[in-house]
Order: C-alpha cells, then structure tokens, then sequence
C-alpha cells in the first residue's frame, strides 16, 4: 500500500480533517513503535512497506530529542497509559483533532494490514504485556 492509501485510512479511521493531519499522526505512533523495537526487529517491519512508507516509519525528528533528553537509547514504556500519555503530548505539540487511543487504533490496524502475520507476531513478542494487547486487538 502507498503512503497515499495508507494516509487516507487513518483519516477516515480518526476523522482527522487532512491528509497532513494524519501522516504526522502516523509518524508520533510509527516512531514510538520502530523505537520501542530491537533495532534489527524495526529493519525487519520497515523491509515490508513501500519505499514511502519506509520513509514515514524511519522519521526520527522529534523521537531523537526525547531519547537525548531522556538520556535513553531505546524506548521503554510498558503500560499503556505510558505510551498513551507519549502521544497525547505530541497530538497536543501538533494541535492535531484526535484522541491517542483512537490515533493509536488506527495506525497499528493499519500497519498490520501491510506486513506479514510472521512480522505481526515478532513485533508482539517484543512488546510488554499490555502494549502487546493493544497492539493484537488493533
């Protein structure tokens, strides 16, 4: 699937009012995704989009100056109030229309409706016991 494509399901999944709107929604989730991943595990689900969507999930802006400030090198939030509380901060720097956990939703459901069942299933095996929970039901 083309970024385009993917971009215009989260909008309608979220209601947001633009396609602008939702690439930065799908970046905050791809981000505190592909950094919560071991870094070979992140390769591997970035292997599976197309060259634009890669794109998307390999922005590192704003993630890179909270790892730095952090004083970490890979995420670690465990609950789901943590990474919840993560993206409410950034929609709010962003003034984007949207809730986290309806953001959330829709960008993992469709995320998982581009890589492999194999790749789904590695990815959950990586995430702590609630993320792993939102991550099945999306």
């Amino acid at each position: 699937m083309k970024k385009g494509e993917f971009l215009k399901k989260i909008q309608e999944q979220t209601n947001l009012p633009s396609a602008d709107m939702a690439e930065e929604g799908a970046a905050i989730i791809f981000s505190l995704l592909s950094h919560r991943l071991t870094p070979d595990e992140s390769r591997q689900a970035s292997a599976q989009l197309s060259q634009d969507m890669k794109n998307l999930w390999n922005t590192n802006t704003w993630i890179n100056s909270f790892l730095s400030i952090s004083g970490q090198h890979q995420l670690r939030y465990r609950k789901k109030q943590e990474l919840y509380s993560l993206i409410q901060n950034e929609i709010d720097k962003r003034q984007l229309p949207v809730g986290a956990e309806q953001l959330a939703t829709a960008v993992l459901h469709t995320l998982k409706e581009q890589i492999t069942e194999g790749e789904i299933e590695d990815i959950s095996a990586q995430l702590p016991e609630e993320i792993r929970e939102l991550w099945q039901v999306a």
